[in-house]
């Protein structure tokens, strides 16, 4: 193939035209203005790039500073002629606003399928046969390493490796062109990345298309992905949900997988109500699969265990100690208290009250601690909100529950001066288990101030 031919021409401003393919659509009167001051101060210092067109010439490169000469009211302006065609000038414009200019994806996306265009191809074909190009040459898919490129395929490698651009790159940004006018320009005024975008694309319903545009503001690049393939497959309840914020992406991607109509509905009902994680979520989900029997509670045994286990870690000699009344009578409740000779009790449930052990209401159990010569003390800033407690049974997240009492109750621990307190000091709730319990949080807290805890 012959050398292009190209010269430096000092040309007149009147006698060039602008790129009739220049992707770039707009150009910041600002912006310009501040490029026509350095060169009133320095020259310019770069010559544009141009091509004869009849009497006059066209930009292949340089447009900006063509515009700033302008405005700097220059009359003649450094040029480079080269010999080119229509297509190799539509590639080399868009080369040099990418790769020197920042565009917003849609932009680069128009300038990228009029590449293919002008090379005899249809952008929107051109998106199967770049992923089958890209499988070939790596050796992924159906191909393996060098499998042999067709003749079409082997032309289109050659527009994509002169663009300089990925494949996968090209790919997400030809995918935008299915988006209308309208949709294009709402993706360049929100500023969506060309990841975001180009997942949106892919949805085919128009109205979602058009909502989740306006939500993936708010989310995040791996949200956006996710909704934009549960909204083509999910189930309308779900994803009107997750259009509408009420549950979070992850969440929805658990609940569309229920096959059960009625225990997808309930499952959806009462995600957009409570506090859910998907683990959290496939917890409450198992429960509702259950056969609807009473089931009982863990075995007793394997509380012991459990209790037996956080106990003997804590054998030494100890600063303070914590202690459940579940499943205990009053009297043994003392008994326990009395063999360690407790001085003080801390009361950290929020509410006082036991519908099924009136003893331990807060009047009831002062007066018996009194009798005993215990002082009792109520510190309701420590224990769980109503609605906490609610959203723990019904989801059973204990990895969740733990670290919201960690960030929203444990700070309140502060108020406690456990040396100003008569010692020793028992801290008390309700559950017999401390590892289901929120005052264990409390335990591990004051251990890690060089405190020893133990479980009574």
């Amino acid at each position: 193939m012959a050398e292009k031919k190209m010269e430096v021409r000092i040309l007149r401003i009147d006698e060039i035209r602008p790129n009739p393919f220049q992707p770039r659509e707009s150009f910041p009167k600002e912006d310009i203005q501040q490029l026509a001051d350095s060169i009133k101060g320095v020259g310019l210092l770069q010559p544009i790039m141009v091509r004869r067109k009849g009497k006059t010439y066209e930009i292949i490169g340089g447009e900006r500073r063509w515009r700033a000469a302008q405005f700097a009211g220059m009359e003649e302006i450094p040029s480079i002629v080269k010999d080119v065609g229509d297509a190799e000038l539509m590639t080399q414009s868009l080369i040099e606003n990418v790769h020197r200019r920042d565009l917003e994806p849609v932009e680069k996306a128009m300038g990228l399928a009029e590449v293919y265009r002008l090379n005899g191809f249809e952008p929107l074909k051109v998106l199967g046969k770049l992923t089958t190009v890209r499988d070939k040459i790596k050796g992924s898919g159906f191909y393996k390493p060098g499998t042999e490129l067709s003749k079409e395929e082997k032309q289109i490698k050659e527009i994509a490796d002169t663009v300089g651009l990925p494949y996968d790159y090209q790919y997400r940004l030809l995918t935008l062109l299915k988006f209308t006018p309208e949709e294009q320009k709402r993706v360049t005024q929100l500023e969506l990345g060309h990841e975001e975008a180009a997942s949106i694309a892919t949805i085919e319903n128009p109205e979602i298309r058009r909502k989740v545009i306006e939500i993936a503001p708010e989310l995040k690049r791996e949200e956006v992905r996710k909704i934009s393939k549960l909204v083509k497959r999910a189930p309308e309840p779900v994803v009107e949900a997750v259009l509408e914020r009420k549950i979070s992406p992850d969440v929805a991607e658990v609940i569309a997988e229920i096959e059960e109509p009625g225990i997808r509905e309930e499952a959806l009902r009462k995600a957009e109500k409570g506090v859910y994680t998907a683990t959290g979520i496939k917890t409450m989900i198992e429960r509702l699969e259950r056969p609807l029997i009473e089931l009982p509670e863990e075995p007793i045994e394997a509380q012991l265990h459990n209790k037996i286990m956080w106990n003997l870690h804590r054998m030494d000699n100890c600063s303070f100690y914590t202690i459940g009344f579940a499943k205990r009578t009053v009297n043994q409740f003392l008994e326990l208290l009395g063999a360690k000779n407790v001085r003080t009790l801390v009361d950290v449930r929020r509410n006082p009250k036991s519908m099924f052990k009136p003893e331990f209401n807060k009047e009831n159990l002062e007066n018996v601690l009194k009798g005993n010569k215990i002082e009792y003390i109520h510190y309701p800033e420590m224990g769980v909100p109503e609605d906490i407690r609610r959203k723990l049974a019904e989801a059973e997240d204990y990895e969740w529950f733990f670290k919201w009492y960690d960030d929203n109750i444990l700070p309140n621990l502060g108020n406690i001066n456990l040396g100003a307190l008569a010692r020793p000091v028992a801290i008390m709730c309700v559950e017999l288990d401390p590892t289901k319990c929120h005052r264990h949080r409390i335990a591990l807290a004051l251990e890690n101030q060089g405190l020893r805890g133990y479980d009574l």
